[in-house]
């Protein structure tokens, strides 16, 4: 079963949100940064990392299908945000293909933080 986690949250609710993942993850599961959440994409990478080598931990979160943003989201950030990006290993999509990314995975799964 495939699993998109759609995440939307500030920078400081993001690794609580990490951590409430974790549990639910499955190998080859795929990631959405909603919103300003794309502007946290490098810290998104430690967080999974710092699960990751928790020993006290009985989740990880590995084998990362992918890693989605929407063009729309991007477009928002101011320059120096979009600067320090690496979207290298990021796939960034446009609404209709987001729609079609819902579509062909078995679940969809937002974790929504506005604190």
């Amino acid at each position: 079963m495939s699993t998109l986690f759609q995440l939307h949250a500030p920078m400081n609710t993001l690794k609580a949100m990490v951590r409430e993942m974790a549990p639910l993850w499955h190998s080859g599961d795929s990631i959405l940064l909603l919103a300003e959440t794309v502007a946290a994409l490098p810290w998104l990478k430690t967080y999974i990392d710092d699960i990751n080598y928790d020993d006290e931990l009985l989740s990880q979160i590995t084998d990362i299908d992918a890693i989605y943003v929407l063009n729309d989201d991007l477009a928002q950030l101011n320059e120096q945000a979009k600067e320090n990006l690496n979207l290298s290993k990021v796939s960034v999509i446009n609404d209709n293909e987001w729609v079609q990314l819902t579509q062909s995975v078995d679940r969809v799964v937002t974790l929504n933080s506005t604190t």
